[in-house]
């Protein structure tokens, strides 16, 4: 293996084991109480090798769910059928619910909302209800109904998920009448 394939595998491995002390640590304490000190302790990494590779405990979680949230989105996109979008997204929360609950309890749902909006701004912009909207209403539309829609699953995870994903789903399509 030359130096740089090695030195490449070394730096995505530091980052794995940030992420992963990060999210261990997530499972007890709040985000904002927890430090860099910590989370390289447990990731049993220098503090040099965190700063390396991110600048705030916040970029490791966005880092984190970043892909995860493009997989779904870049997938959903491409669907013909609305309804097919809707039972994406409704997939795309129930897989994640214990993230976002975690999300949650950790005191960072803001995080996953900035990245969840920075991806369903590309499905709004192609259902939004006026087409002659631009500027300004453009994106104060796509900013409500993106909120909207994140607060409802958000809310349904955060209550137990007591109503069915048929009931949330119902609710969804609410948004886009």
């Amino acid at each position: 293996m030359a130096a740089t394939d090695h030195a490449q595998s070394i730096k995505k491995d530091t980052k794995e084991w940030i992420a992963l002390a990060l999210l261990e640590l997530l499972q007890t304490k709040r985000l904002p109480k927890l430090t860099v000190s910590e989370v390289v302790k447990k990731a049993g990494v220098s503090r040099m090798a965190f700063y390396r590779n991110y600048d705030s405990l916040e970029q490791v979680l966005k880092a984190y769910y970043e892909p995860k949230f493009a997989e779904i989105f870049d997938r959903t996109y491409f669907q013909s059928s609305h309804e097919q979008k809707i039972t994406d997204l409704t997939n795309f929360f129930n897989a994640l619910s214990k993230d976002f609950l975690m999300a949650i309890e950790g005191n960072y749902t803001e995080l996953l909302y900035q990245i969840f909006k920075s991806h369903i701004t590309q499905l709004y912009d192609e259902i939004i209800p006026f087409p002659d909207w631009t500027g300004a209403k453009r994106t104060y539309w796509i900013d409500f109904m993106s909120a909207g829609v994140f607060e409802v699953w958000v809310m349904w995870i955060k209550n137990g998920q007591k109503e069915t994903v048929e009931e949330i789903k119902a609710l969804i399509r609410l948004f886009h009448k």
